[in-house]
This record gives structure tokens, sequence and C-alpha cells, in this order.
């Protein structure tokens, strides 16, 4: 049996698809503009801090673009200096918080395309700490207690309120 051909309908549809669908990104940074979500650490000039859903690094946190953009270098110069701007806050107040022997910052965007940098507190006495954050992804589905959610939140919301 031969592959079916897609002809220009069937690539135009899936486009018209993708472009239909809601960036994930965009939605989490409404929510957190609009309060509702739980892990809102702070609004930033350019950026949400979000504490991470998962803790599997407690601390760990991602900081969000208030602007849409596929990559970090397409967001523009002023939008690109000013989240690094927030990034250098937002690092400085996880590493603070967590009294964490290193911080592993990553901006990878594969399966949320939309500009963002996650922060993950490394302890000294993980005996995988030289290797990337993912080799623990099987402990990322664990659930997060409220409390603890709202204990780190305060905690580097407290980091970053004391910076000015």
């Amino acid at each position: 049996m031969k592959p079916r051909r897609k002809g220009p309908v069937a690539a135009g549809a899936l486009d018209a698809a993708k472009a239909a669908a809601p960036c994930l990104g965009c939605v989490r940074v409404s929510r957190a503009l609009a309060g509702s979500d739980p892990g809102l650490i702070a609004v930033l000039p350019h950026s949400v801090l979000i504490l991470g859903d998962h803790q599997a690094f407690r601390g760990y946190a991602v900081l969000w673009s208030r602007s849409h953009a596929k990559e970090l270098h397409h967001l523009g110069k002023r939008g690109y200096d000013g989240l690094m701007r927030d990034l250098k806050r937002a690092s400085a107040a996880v590493e603070s918080a967590t009294a964490c022997a290193k911080l592993n910052v990553v901006s990878l965007g594969n399966a949320v395309q939309h500009a963002h940098l996650h922060l993950f507190p490394r302890s000294a006495r993980d005996p995988r700490r030289l290797e990337h954050p993912w080799v623990h992804a099987d402990r990322f589905s664990a659930p997060v207690s409220a409390a603890l959610r709202r204990r780190w939140v305060r905690a580097i919301r407290a980091r970053l309120e004391a910076q000015t």
C-alpha cells in the first residue's frame, strides 16, 4: 500500500489547528497576572516568576516572559534585556531562599514554545548534581502539597522584596 500524500489542504488544516491552539505559556502568564496561579511568586517588569509544578528540586521555579516569543532572541533588545534583569533578581532570590550549592538556569522551549527559563536549585548532597536536572525526571510528577507550595512562594518572594 502506498503512503498517502498530504496535499495543500491537509497542510493548511494542520497550520490552522496549530494557530488555534492557545500557547500554554501565554495561558500560564495570564493566570499569574490575574492572580489565579497558586504558585505565583512575583510579577516582575518583563516576566512572572512561578514556583515549579514539581518540587523535585526544592525551590524550583520558572521565569516566564510576559511577552510571547518562541525564542529568547525574538523578544527584541528591550524585551530580552528586561527579561535578563528579571532573571538576575529571580535567580538571586531562589539561590538565597534555597541556600543551594549551584543554580542551574535552563531555557529549552521544546514542549512549551514561549520564552521561559527554568531555575533548578541544586544541593551539594545530590549525588547526581553534576548531571542535568532531567536525570530526576521520574520525580517531576510527584504532587506538591499546598503547604509546601506556600512555604517556597513566601520564602522566595521575601528574598525578592528584600532586594528593593
